[in-house]
């Protein structure tokens, strides 16, 4: 359960952060780096190993430029090793809060945490909508995916303090819409497509009683021109963030919008190429990351497939967290189907409830390449899982709940499932686990 005066106290001193200038967050994080790698080394097998195959000691890595000495660590390799390896020996694994990852990326992944880095997470999450304007008492309603319940203490709830409501994201349109009228949120929150695909509903029925100040969108990678479209039927500015399960928020935009200020005293963001070499500012490169503050279930090098760009200079808004710039894509996300339906990739995928195959499932992705016809392709997470049971699983979700969540005719459309060996990486954002070749603001 999260701890209000902790979080208090993180979200205090994170906010004084604010006023650091570079030098001194540069000293706050590598000092907190070599804590992490010692700690990693000394209780984590899966890391000690890591080290000693990489011949680097972790006496080795003093500052954020000694991490080249180190390969690249994928979800791919900690997902052979057995939790017991990746967790710390200080810890049990039942009393950690279980995060689960994979349904933007299509690779399966729980992460675990103890409860000061849940505390942590939500602090350093709560600074940037801070710093957007959102204060303690706003009505903060959330349209995510039913696994984020949120896990505001009833204190919170009782005295109306950052106490977010969610509204399930696999709700039809109109039942979100309905909840979210009824909420009258000040504070408007969720997945990118979830809230684009409301604004468009409401422009469509002419409904206009959701009047919120602020929009936060995350989770999801998505363009300037749906950003606009959101702020322009909701009438308020929206504000991107930028991360992953196994970190939380990372990056940010605040009102200026000059890019996206990156967490450094949370964690360390790497911009690297094919070779694992840091790219210049300006420069494309994977999002690689190394968390400050996970202890329990340590990320060292972490390779995200995400791509951003290291930004130069500083914000006009004055704080002097580091700037990046995330790579726009997703617009090819969106599903079409014959009755004219257009589905949410976030919607279906909670519909295919991947996240439960976790130990059967290494990767998937969603092909679209006529309205009536999605291939869903799987990488077996080894060669013992039974295909017939995996395929029967993801399309009896999908038959079964996705025309009650989208309200949509499937009596056309053929989906099919099938394994594959590889699948190419995608460079361009999460959510091109779904690709639809359909285009779908026709």
């Amino acid at each position: 359960m999260p701890n209000l005066p902790r979080i208090s106290l993180y979200i205090l001193e994170a906010m004084g952060r604010l006023r650091w200038d570079r030098e001194r967050l540069k000293d706050y994080q590598e000092k907190r780096l070599r804590e992490v790698v010692q700690y990693a080394y000394a209780h984590v097998p899966f890391y000690h190993r890591f080290f000693n195959m990489a011949g680097v000691a972790p006496s080795d890595i003093k500052c954020v430029d000694d991490l080249r000495k180190l390969p690249v660590v994928r979800k791919s390799d900690m997902k052979k090793e057995p939790y017991r390896n990746l967790i710390s020996t200080e810890f049990a694994r039942t009393p950690l809060k279980a995060e689960r990852t994979g349904g933007s990326t299509g690779e399966p992944f729980t992460v675990y945490i103890r409860g000061k880095e849940d505390d942590w997470r939500k602090a350093i999450y709560l600074r940037a909508n801070i710093s957007c304007g959102q204060r303690p008492s706003d009505s903060w309603v959330a349209v995510l995916d039913a696994e984020r319940s949120s896990d505001a203490v009833y204190f919170q709830h009782v005295i109306g303090v950052f106490a977010k409501k969610i509204v399930p994201v696999t709700w039809s349109r109109e039942k979100q819409l309905d909840a979210v009228e009824k909420l009258k949120p000040e504070v408007l929150d969720g997945f990118p497509s979830a809230l684009w695909l409301m604004a468009r509903e409401m422009e469509l029925k002419d409904r206009k009683l959701i009047k919120p100040r602020i929009l936060f969108g995350s989770g999801e990678l998505t363009t300037a021109s749906e950003r606009k479209y959101s702020e322009r039927i909701f009438g308020a500015p929206y504000y991107d963030q930028f991360g992953c399960t196994e970190i939380d928020r990372s990056a940010w935009q605040c009102p200026e919008k000059e890019g996206y200020h990156i967490d450094v005293d949370s964690v360390i963001m790497q911009f690297v190429d094919k070779n694992g070499d840091d790219v210049g500012n300006g420069e494309r490169g994977e999002v690689v990351y190394t968390s400050l503050f996970n202890h329990a279930m340590p990320f060292i090098r972490y390779g995200t497939n995400d791509v951003g760009v290291r930004l130069d200079g500083n914000c006009a808004c004055g704080r002097n967290l580091p700037l990046m710039s995330v790579a726009e894509g997703r617009n090819n996300s969106f599903l079409v189907f014959p009755d004219g339906h257009i589905v949410s990739p976030m919607s279906f995928i909670e519909t295919l409830k991947a996240f439960v195959l976790v130990k059967e499932i290494e990767q998937y992705r969603v092909v679209q390449d006529r309205k009536d016809m999605v291939e869903i392709l799987v990488k077996k997470a080894h060669e013992g899982v039974d295909e017939e049971r995996i395929r029967a699983w993801l399309l009896t979700n999908i038959l079964r709940d996705l025309p009650k969540v989208e309200n949509v005719d499937l009596s056309g459309v053929k989906f099919e499932v099938e394994f594959v060996d590889d699948l190419p990486s995608t460079r361009t954002g999460k959510l091109n686990v779904v690709t639809s070749k359909v285009n779908s603001f026709s």
